[in-house]
């Protein structure tokens, strides 16, 4: 996670002081068939400024030979409503695919944190 002072970048995950996370899913260490690991983490944070959600999907893999390589996708300004249904589909659509395409089966740790106020 790369931190900037640009909240209008879409690559960067950016937490203003009043923000919080939502939730926090994990994918846990996913053993690939090329003996690549790879790890999926999403973030849904709620922006205080316009009571929206922004998700982040992080995706990193580490390569056999020590090599490691990232991927970051964002959905941005989901609405209060939508954004549990938002994150379940995102997150069950990336375990469905790793089920066909590759037959990996796995879990997703979830941090819930949807009742947290304040920083405290």
């Amino acid at each position: 996670m790369y931190l900037i002072d640009d909240i209008d970048e879409p690559y960067f995950l950016v937490l203003k002081t009043a923000d919080r996370f939502h939730c926090i899913l994990h994918s846990g260490e996913i053993e690939l068939t090329d003996g690549t690991t790879m790890v999926l983490v999403i973030f849904v944070v709620r922006r205080a400024s316009s009571g929206l959600f922004d998700m982040f999907i992080v995706n990193k893999f580490f390569h056999l030979e020590g090599t490691m390589s990232h991927t970051l996708m964002s959905k941005k300004d989901i609405p209060a409503d939508d954004v549990d249904e938002v994150a379940s589909t995102s997150s069950s659509t990336f375990a469905l695919g790793l089920k066909l395409k590759r037959g990996t089966d796995f879990q997703w740790d979830e941090l819930d944190l949807r009742n947290v106020a304040s920083r405290e």
